[in-house]
């Protein structure tokens, strides 16, 4: 008698398509190559959201939070920050108030200790960005907190949240770089000057004009030959697009 062969087949693979985003989103670490229209960076390999730094007891509610925001766009990177950011926060709820089911005590003194919490493990683990890493815990809280109050949960905090998070409690302009200059080693340029003569004759006047104007390259090359220089009596002055 002959017998079939069998084939092993991931069980999902089976399911119609919206069973197997359901059964994906009900884990706790979603994968958003299985979930259509979630998007992720392929290059960066963070493909995930994981939950798994959520109290088992919150777990659900932020679950449904990050659904509403895969509903509303928001990549798979972009969501797991959020995620990471509300285990954080829940560590230092959690210690305030142990044993707590809901947000109901949470006001904004809390808040208040929260930043000082952030800014203290920014500092131990060598944040470089404190403001915008404040920010980021601040925003996904005000998220989560927003979206309870909205759906008029039963775990949301008996204040308002107008009254929980405040202006003064996001950073000042936590995405502007700071201005940084990068200078060339004054050794590294007496090296260039000392040995000038084994450049090829083509590059010498380029560099001595780069020297003595400090004006990008592009700037230098772009001069012209007939109207680079401006004569007022002895005086020249180098003229060119910047």
């Amino acid at each position: 008698m002959n017998h079939p062969h069998l084939t092993l087949v991931d069980g999902t693979s089976a399911l119609s398509p919206g069973v197997q985003v359901e059964a994906e989103l009900a884990k706790d670490r979603w994968d958003a190559r299985r979930i259509p229209g979630f998007h992720y960076a392929p290059h960066t390999g963070n493909n995930y959201v994981n939950f798994l730094p959520i109290p088992e007891l919150f777990r659900p509610v932020v679950k449904d939070y990050a659904r509403c925001l895969l509903a509303a766009g928001r990549g798979a990177g972009s969501i797991d920050r959020a995620v990471s950011h509300l285990g954080h926060f829940f560590t230092f709820f959690l210690e305030r108030y142990p044993g707590i089911q809901t947000f109901q005590p949470l006001c904004e003194q809390d808040i208040d200790a929260f930043i000082m919490r952030m800014k203290a493990d920014a500092q131990s683990r060598g944040v470089q960005h404190l403001d915008r890493f404040v920010y980021y815990g601040i925003s996904s809280l005000d998220g989560l907190l927003s979206y309870l109050e909205r759906l008029q949960h039963p775990m949301k905090p008996l204040e308002p949240l107008s009254r929980i998070t405040w202006p003064h409690h996001y950073p000042k302009n936590p995405f502007t770089k700071a201005k940084t200059f990068k200078h060339i080693p004054q050794t590294v340029l007496t090296q260039l000057e000392t040995h000038l003569h084994h450049l090829t004759p083509t590059y010498i006047p380029v560099v001595i004009l780069l020297r003595a104007s400090g004006w990008r390259i592009s700037d230098v090359l772009y001069l012209k030959l007939d109207t680079c220089l401006e004569q007022d009596n002895d005086h020249y002055w180098l003229m060119g697009d910047i």
